[in-house]
């Protein structure tokens, strides 16, 4: 397994998460941007399947989550799971994913978003993880601000 930082700075990583897309199709709306990029600490890293199985590389996932230090607060994280086309996790690597991934994070919240729409001979995983100091139960949003998703 392959294991690479895509974001080193707080510009970087709202620029990186803006240009995420699937199908030149933004991933993550202006509003989710925002939320992710307002935060008191980030995280972007791509793991990248070598020659493992597909079990195997779940397992080293799950590992190398374990095995990292873990953050005080809050934390929203993504797993942006890039398949090979057409192809879904089975319902026993969810739950592996929901089992032995999800408590790395205790309480916190996650997504998780299959992607399969290019030809892919390698499982590589994007790891996406937004910081905060405290869970905020209200975001302040200023109308004023605000973007039409349609136009970008």
């Amino acid at each position: 397994m392959i294991t690479t930082t895509l974001a080193t700075n707080k510009t970087a990583f709202r620029t990186y998460i803006e240009n995420l897309k699937v199908k030149n199709k933004r991933i993550f709306s202006p509003d989710e941007v925002e939320y992710m990029a307002d935060n008191d600490g980030f995280e972007a890293v791509e793991l990248k399947q070598e020659d493992e199985t597909d079990e195997e590389f779940l397992t080293l996932f799950s590992t190398w989550l374990h095995e990292r230090p873990q953050q005080a607060g809050h934390t929203d994280y993504y797993i942006l799971f890039y398949l090979r086309t057409d192809e879904q996790l089975t319902p026993a690597q969810f739950e592996y994913m929901e089992r032995n991934v999800a408590e790395c994070f205790e309480t916190n919240h996650g997504w998780l978003y299959e992607l399969n729409d290019r030809l892919r001979f390698r499982l590589r995983i994007r790891l996406i993880c937004s910081h905060k100091k405290s869970f905020r139960r209200l975001v302040r949003k200023d109308w004023r601000k605000c973007m039409d998703i349609e136009n970008n």
